[in-house]
């Protein structure tokens, strides 16, 4: 009997990794490597990070710290305060503060540019709202609804004023309105504009020009009224009241007229008044002691004369009987 043959075949099928193990291996080991750089990388941003957020903690703790110690001292520094003797200084500190502001000149020249026919303005009172914003409280009067409403208007157009806001309003027994308005005032207000030409004064005729050379300043009769559009005169002193019983006549003859101020510094006007004034003083005083020398002069003839009159008297009287 034959023997059977046995095919064996003792060698694996080939593979992937039996084809490409070289490949595969090196493959491998380069993305161990990639992988433990990121790893690494990704560990040492994490260390500088809480390393820096470290030092920033520290640093806000400090500042903490700091501005902990600045508050006790503050607060200590203001209980050490005596809010009663502080108090004209913080008031002077808030009138400064409000003048520079918004200045009274400034807001009544507002108010004149809003002002209309038949309304009047009886109190004007300024304060600061809870933004510390110039506020302006206002009571006046009006004869008509229409006066009232134009008033209003007119106030609300100005760009001075935020907005108007009317708190009261009341008939009067008499006729007209009372009301009172709160005028918030701009935090940024427009530039002031010059107030118009009175109506008066646009159908005036404009003054003549003066003549070429010294013109010769005139001088006022006493209780003349000055007219509505009067040529520009230089600023000169004006005259100072005399004392009772002192001729003003004869102490401006004798001090002569008074200095030209024109074209003084503010300084040297001041100082030129001041001394005007005290040499008006020191002329009616020496007046004042002349009348009084002259009155006790006659004062004492008069007694002088009648006590020689009383003595003729007297000795008439002892020769008779």
């Amino acid at each position: 009997m034959a023997i059977p043959v046995l095919k064996l075949n003792l060698v694996p099928e080939p593979s992937l990794w039996r084809q490409n193990h070289e490949a595969l291996g090196w493959g491998a080991l380069g993305l161990g490597a990639l992988l433990l750089a990121g790893t690494s990388a990704y560990a040492g941003w994490k260390y500088v990070s809480a390393s820096r957020e470290a030092k920033r903690k520290v640093q806000i703790t400090a500042e903490a710290r700091k501005v902990a110690r600045e508050q006790e001292t503050l607060v200590a520094r203001l209980k050490a305060v005596d809010v009663a003797a502080e108090m004209p200084r913080w008031r002077l500190a808030e009138r400064i503060l409000s003048e520079r502001s918004l200045p009274w000149s400034r807001l009544t020249a507002e108010l004149e540019r809003s002002l209309v026919q038949d309304v009047r303005v009886k109190s004007i009172q300024r304060t600061r709202g809870a933004d510390q914003g110039v506020q302006l409280a206002l009571k006046g009067e009006a004869r008509s609804r229409e006066a009232e409403v134009k008033f209003i208007e007119r106030l609300q157009g100005n760009g001075v004023f935020a907005q108007v806001l009317l708190e009261r309003e009341a008939e009067r027994q008499g006729g007209g309105l009372d009301f009172e308005v709160k005028l918030p005032a701009s935090a940024t207000p427009r530039p002031y504009e010059p107030l118009p030409e009175p109506e008066y004064a646009r159908g005036a005729a404009p003054a003549p020009a003066p003549p070429p050379g010294p013109v010769a300043r005139p001088v006022p009769a006493k209780g003349a009224v000055s007219p509505a559009v009067a040529p520009v005169v230089k600023p000169v002193v004006k005259p100072v009241a005399p004392a009772a019983g002192v001729d003003a006549g004869a102490i401006q003859k004798r001090l002569g007229p008074p200095p030209d101020l024109s074209n003084l510094s503010p300084a040297e006007r001041n100082e030129a008044i001041r001394r005007r004034i005290e040499a008006v003083r020191a002329a009616e005083t020496q007046a004042l002691d002349a009348a009084r020398r002259e009155r006790e002069a006659e004062a004492g003839k008069g007694r002088a004369g009648q006590g020689a009159s009383e003595r003729r008297r007297g000795g008439r009287g002892g020769d008779q009987p």
